[in-house]
This record gives structure tokens, sequence and C-alpha cells, in this order.
């Protein structure tokens, strides 16, 4: 098929068709083949790498020990991460529950895993075309496979395959923000009570898979009381999204209930900001020592270690692993509080710490690997991703969809925010792919009709008259 562009004004956003559709099994065929292409990728390629630390990539294996949590919960040892330890609330229970799961069924290898993020995977890029049809514009809509080319960009990552491959957080909790922003979008378009309500159900399955997003909805407030100022407007949109909030935790109430009987305390999500915020500090202390990342986060974990034992906390003996695992969940909760208070207290008598902190994880964020090569393919290959999601942005918020980009917009700021001040990896952005790529796709569409534009407009130029020569 062909397009054109209006030229009325360049740049202008406007795709006409000027022929006939191709039939939707062409776009049938294409996705049936990047499926196949990801999971020969998964099960045929990935599979020959050796995994490990020091790897450049973490291909196989769980990260944060989710599958330690999955198995005990599989063996009857409950939500623990040894069956001699005590049961913890360092983790957020969505993804370990989901795991046991899929251990419950198809047992404990990994395959099983992969295929259910390759699904996940794929879901998630359906979902995306919702969200991009209302951010490319009308004058695209007799084109239908321009609205798949976000999910395309999805697709294509490496970030997307890496986090695939891997018992990892990081594909369903992509899956559920891309619900969670379109149920939000369409609850602003219609003004819907019910549609905020809805979204907060899924904000509380998703801060069960992660916590980060559990304060967004105050963003997401702000935001919308600045878009509509009348003062009957931000009334209703004060109760909706309280709304919002109440539904998101009447979700979370089953396991902020088991905490409080357990603990005492009211930990609605997960208690591990001590550790987390440890590990960042001492990480970008050390970030330019020239030892790797890996082996920065393993030194972290090591200087707790050695912190418990001063303290005299009790915890398994000899499992290196990068979480202190006490017999008494007092301890965990006590020593998470202690950390917490050691690193601000540095923060406070070494406040250019901080602010180099906070710059240093802004970057980690996006580019972060394992190692400093693994860092430079990161840049590589989000650079552009970033690039064309300002783009994107730019021309989008002056249309139709600029709510949507707005909203996009935002959350991924606040995601950024949130792990600024502790902790940052490239691993961390993986789940905000989806949403960078909708914006980068529209990025790069306007970059196209542009040029294109401007060759049509060169085109449409009458050649200059010859100019006669003088002796």
């Amino acid at each position: 098929m062909h397009i054109s562009e209006s030229v009325d004004r360049p740049g202008s956003l406007v795709v006409r068709p000027r022929m006939n559709f191709r039939p939707k099994s062409t776009l049938i065929v294409a996705g049936l083949l990047m499926v196949c292409l990801h999971a020969a990728l998964l099960f045929l390629v990935i599979p020959h790498f050796k995994g490990g630390s020091a790897a450049p990539v973490n291909l196989q294996g769980s990260p944060d020990e989710y599958d330690q949590l999955a198995i005990n919960l599989v063996s009857g040892h409950g939500y623990r991460f040894y069956p001699d330890t005590a049961r913890t609330a360092m983790r957020e229970p969505g993804y370990p529950l989901f795991l046991a799961g899929i251990f419950e069924l198809f047992g404990t290898g990994y395959a099983a895993g992969r295929v259910c993020n390759l699904l996940l995977a794929f879901g998630t890029a359906g979902m995306m075309a919702p969200l991009a049809r209302r951010l490319i514009p009308a004058g695209a809509s007799r084109f239908p496979y321009v609205y798949w080319l976000p999910s395309l960009l999805y697709l294509v990552h490496p970030g997307t395959i890496v986090a695939e491959s891997r018992a990892g957080v990081e594909i369903p909790f992509a899956f559920l923000l891309v619900c969670l922003m379109w149920l939000i979008c369409r609850a602003v378009e219609l003004r819907n009570t019910w549609y905020y309500a809805t979204a907060g159900l899924v904000l509380g399955v998703t801060v069960l898979m992660r916590s980060t997003p559990i304060l967004f909805p105050l963003f997401l407030l702000g935001y919308l009381l600045i878009r509509n100022s009348a003062a009957s407007r931000a009334r209703t949109l004060v109760i909706q999204v309280a709304v919002m909030m109440l539904t998101c935790f009447a979700v979370l109430s089953p396991w902020i209930a088991r905490n409080f009987a357990l603990t005492g305390q009211f930990i609605p999500t997960a208690d591990v900001l001590g550790v987390s915020a440890q590990a960042g500090q001492y990480i970008n202390e050390h970030l330019f020592d020239g030892k790797p990342f890996w082996l920065l986060d393993r030194e972290a974990a090591r200087e707790r270690d050695s912190i418990a034992l001063r303290a005299g906390y009790k915890f398994e003996d000899g499992a290196q692993g990068y979480y202190q695992t006490f017999y008494k969940t007092s301890d965990e909760l006590a020593f998470s509080h202690e950390l917490a208070h050691m690193v601000t207290r540095k923060y406070e008598g070494h406040p250019w710490l901080f602010v180099r902190t906070v710059g240093q994880n802004l970057f980690n964020f996006w580019f972060a690997g394992k190692v400093w090569a693994t860092t430079a393919i990161n840049a590589v290959i989000q650079i552009p991703y970033l690039l064309f999601a300002v783009v994107g942005f730019r021309y989008a918020r002056r249309g139709e969809g600029s709510h949507v980009a707005g909203i996009l917009a935002l959350f991924i700021a606040y995601m950024m925010a949130v792990h600024a001040p502790v902790l940052a990896q490239a691993r961390y952005s993986v789940p905000l792919i989806p949403l960078l790529s909708l914006l980068s796709g529209v990025g790069v569409l306007t970059a196209c009709v542009q040029v294109r534009s401007a060759r049509t407009m060169h085109s449409a130029e009458p050649a200059a008259p010859a100019t006669a020569m003088h002796s």
C-alpha cells in the first residue's frame, strides 16, 4: 500500500490511503512470524548462554530470589526465602504467587515461565494498540498497520527479549502497567467513576506485583487538576481519584492484614526500602572505582552481612545471597529500618553524595548494565527510543491524544523519580518499554512524514530557468 501526506502544512502528520489495504491476514502472518522469532530465541538460542552473577546479561534464572519464595510456597513452607527462616515481608507477593502457580502446574523448571512471559509480552503488544489509536492522529485511521508500530518497537527491543528469558517480574509488570494506563486514559476520557474504580483494582494487582506505582494516583490527581481548573470538575476529580485509591487498597487489604498480624506494623507493600537505599548509596559512591556494577552490588550485600553481624542479628549463615534472610520477622524489619537510618545519616553528612546518587540513578535507570560494555550497549539501544519519545510527546501533546501522551509521560517521570533517590539500573526501566515505545512510535511516524513532506515539496518546486551566458 502507498501513502501520501498533506503538504498544506509542512510536517503535518496526516496519512491518506491511495490504494486498497492488504488483507488482515498479512498482519496475522507478521504476528505469527514474530512469535516464532521470540520462541526460537527463548528456547533455541538463549539456553546456550551461561548465566551467573559475572555474566554481562542475566539471561536465565530468577533475579531477586522470586523462585525461592515460589518454591517454598509450593512446598508448603509458607512465604519465606528458606524453609527454616522466618516468614518475610521483604518482597511483594504478586509475582511469587504467579510463579508458584506455574511451578505447581508445570514443575520448577523455567520453560513454562518463558512460555508465560512470551504470551504476556504479546498480550502487552496487543493492549498497546488501543492506546496507539489515541496517540496517532485521526488522519491515519484508515491505515491500521500504523497503530502496530509501537507494538513492533516493543517486541523488537532487546530488553523485552531478555526479560522474557528469565523468571523475573518485568514482563507481567509491563502487561499490568499497559492495562492500567489504558483504564486511566478511558476514565479521563469518559469522566466515569466506574472506570476509575476498575483502574484502582488493576492498580492494586500491579502494586502487589511491584510496589512502585502505589503513589501514582496522587500525581495523576495533580496533573488532572492542572488541566481542569473549574471548581466543580476539581471536586469530581478528587472523588474519582479517591475511589481509585480505595479500590486499590481493597485489593491490598489481605496482604496488609497478613503483615499486620505477623509484625504488628502497617506494611502495604514490601519492607525493602532499607536494603535498596543501602545498595544504591554504596554502588553510586563506588561507581567509578573501576569495578563492574554486578560486583559493586555484591559488595553492598556483603557490607550488609557485616552490618547485621555487628548488630547481633541472626540470619542464614553462608547463604551469600543478595538479601539477608532472618529467623525472626521482627529482625528483618528492624534491620531494614536501621539500614534506612544509616543511609539517611550519611546523606545528611554528605549532601553532595545524595545529589550525585540522584544524578547517577537517573542515568542508571535507563542504561546501567552489569558491566560497562553492557551499559554502552544499553545506551545505543535506549537513546534512540528516548529521543523519538521526546519527539512523539511534543507532537502528541498538541493533538487529540494530548491527555494520553501526558499521562504516559507523567508515569514515566514518576517511575524515574521513585528510583532516583534509592537504587536504579537498566532492568528497572524494562517495564516502561511499552509506554516508551508508544511515544517513540509517534516520534518515528512524525519524523518519517516530515521527511516525506520535505521531499514532496522539493519535487513540486518548478525548475529554475537557465541563465543566459554573456561574453
